[in-house]
């Protein structure tokens, strides 16, 4: 930054009239900081500090990124966030914008539970009973003979020998049914990891399969977050150009970036990695 922060009180009182944006923008400029010292503090664009100095809460992404971004704002100007995070709360809830902020889970065990039993166990249940009836036709066709002249004898000759070569092949294909229910049971219960390294500094929400948040918090630069789940994640970037997702050994790329430099990314889709 160009100057170095100051940490006197501001010379003049906050009038009632003000509103949190007039705030933060008269106390930059009492502090001697400049828009480019806060964008480069912040990691946000110049299109984004003007709506937060302007109390433009259409140009601002969601109000946990706002919350975000007044938090990191106080820090650079040193001033108490917690009293401006209220201002925040009252000044949206008069403005009618609201948005639950679910409460950090890691990802339970009976979540994985009701997936097992919503997509495995049907499988399991449908392929142990065509197994029972393949059993039942093949013991059948062991004792069932079929007349011609001699009621000793079967029309073209002994059954049992075609009977016989045909129960390695039904039970490599129980084996094959069982591996593949094996293999999907565990793809179900391995949770992924997803890991992201932040070079400019960034919000950063991360939700898992079940939409539980996983992470939600301000990356400085040179973090490296390791975040393990059920895939498919969603992905919440205040600046997607500062951050790089890698997923199953690959860079997942970024596209759909919004002018305020915000994105969207789902990672861990079979069909794909991203929006």
């Amino acid at each position: 930054m160009s100057k170095n922060l100051s940490e006197e009180p501001l010379q003049q009182p906050v009038s009632e009239k003000s509103s949190l944006g007039e705030v933060l923008r008269r106390t930059r400029t009492e502090r001697g900081l400049s828009v480019e010292d806060i964008i480069a503090g912040m990691g946000i664009t110049r299109a984004t500090l003007n709506a937060l100095e302007n109390d433009d809460f259409d140009r601002l992404p969601s109000p946990l990124f706002v919350k975000g971004y007044v938090k990191t704002y106080c820090a650079l100007l040193g001033l108490p966030d917690q009293d401006m995070l209220a201002w925040l709360e009252q000044s949206m809830s008069e403005l009618g914008i609201h948005q639950r902020e679910p409460a950090i889970k890691f990802p339970p065990a009976p979540n994985r539970i009701g997936r097992f039993l919503t997509n495995v166990l049907p499988m399991t249940v449908v392929t142990i009973l065509v197994v029972i009836v393949l059993l039942l036709v093949i013991q059948v066709a062991d004792k069932v003979k079929l007349p011609f002249f001699d009621s000793d004898k079967p029309l073209l000759g002994s059954a049992k020998p075609t009977v016989l070569s045909m129960k390695p092949a039904m039970a490599s294909m129980i084996d094959q049914e069982a591996n593949e229910l094996a293999a999907a049971l565990g793809k179900q219960d391995s949770p992924q990891t997803m890991t992201l390294n932040v070079t400019q500094q960034s919000w950063v929400e991360v939700f898992d399969a079940s939409g539980d948040l996983l992470l939600a918090d301000l990356q400085p630069p040179g973090t490296r977050l390791e975040v393990t789940g059920d895939a498919p994640f969603k992905v919440n970037l205040g600046y997607a150009q500062g951050v790089e997702i890698h997923y199953g050994g690959k860079v997942v790329p970024v596209s759909n970036i919004a002018a305020d430099n915000t994105a969207f990314v789902n990672v861990g889709l079979d069909s794909d990695q991203e929006n």
